[in-house]
């Protein structure tokens, strides 16, 4: 099988106009350079070189063994110059937001992610505060959940998981039970905004519908963990994530309205901010949580 150090040595013979040139540049016997000659002319049973004491030309075999063993290694050359970038790629720092209870079910996939890949470094923030101020901050990849309202970036989703409307105890001893969702009109309402020009509407099912909250007493915040606290402190009616509530079901802090036949099913999706130009670390995160995240959801009953 014909080597690549057989091609090159045949360009160094040509290019420096001789075999005793050639071997001397390589540091190699001329008896050795003479003899890769000969294999390769015994190899395709061609003559390429004629040569003489004073002489060195090219036969015609031995111009179209030139032409072509020179592009071969040209193509060569790319290919390792775009692999090595390519191997660089595979290493490097990504920067994830992500909102705090998904960090429960996103943990393992990120380990194993980075046990794959030991080379790059994950730099995971809390993603806290409203949609408005994700374009000031610099992320490689955003864990949303529902749809982004930003339009130039964009969003690719990867499953799904269940909201419903909450109160604690307390609450509702205190100010009555909802019977539908008109009646959440009359209640104290915890909203967290995701963007400051958001409209304030709750979506509900049985029939599809949505309830303009712009009456309502509400409060405001921006992060889930702050409405979970303030609604198990019995603040007032929220909606919340499933994800979210395992220990406050667990210790009875909370109760869900209307007897669930409102839960809402809300998209998670990967937002990013260029379609075309992925670096290939933020790729592979991409396509590993695509094909993972589902069968870890169902360990956290998100699905």
């Amino acid at each position: 099988m014909l080597k690549l150090d057989s091609l090159t040595l045949f360009q160094h013979v040509v290019q420096l106009g001789g075999i005793t040139q050639a071997a001397d540049f390589l540091s190699l016997p001329k008896s050795s350079v003479s003899r890769k000659i000969k294999e390769l002319e015994e190899h395709y049973n061609v003559k390429l070189i004629n040569r003489s004491a004073r002489h060195f030309t090219l036969t015609e075999a031995g111009e179209i063994f030139h032409a072509h063993s020179r592009d071969v290694l040209t193509h060569v050359e790319v290919l390792d110059q775009e692999m090595s970038a390519y191997g660089q790629e595979m290493a490097g720092k990504i920067r994830l937001l992500c909102v705090s209870p998904m960090v429960k079910c996103l943990g393992q996939l990120l380990r194993e992610f980075c046990r794959l890949y030991p080379q790059i470094e994950l730099e995971l923030h809390a993603q806290e505060v409203v949609e408005r101020t994700i374009p000031k901050r610099r992320f490689d990849l955003l864990v949303q959940l529902g749809q982004p309202v930003i339009s130039n970036l964009v969003a690719q989703q990867i499953g799904a998981m269940y909201a419903d409307y909450y109160a604690s105890p307390d609450y509702l001893a205190e100010f009555g039970t909802p019977q539908m969702p008109e009646d959440l009109l009359k209640h104290r309402l915890i909203f967290r905004e995701m963007s400051q020009d958001e409209y304030k509407f709750w979506w509900f099912e049985s029939p599809k519908r949505k309830l303009d909250l712009g009456r309502a007493n509400m409060t405001v915040v921006d992060s889930p963990e702050m409405a979970l606290t303030l609604a198990t402190q019995g603040f007032g009616v929220a909606l919340l994530p499933d994800i979210q509530l395992a220990q406050a079901m667990k210790d009875q802090q909370l109760v869900p309205l209307f007897n669930q036949q409102h839960r809402r099913r809300v998209p998670i999706n990967l937002v990013y901010h260029d379609r075309q130009h992925i670096p290939r670390r933020v790729r592979l995160l991409i396509d590993y949580l695509s094909s993972h995240f589902a069968s870890e959801a169902q360990k956290h009953l998100l699905m």
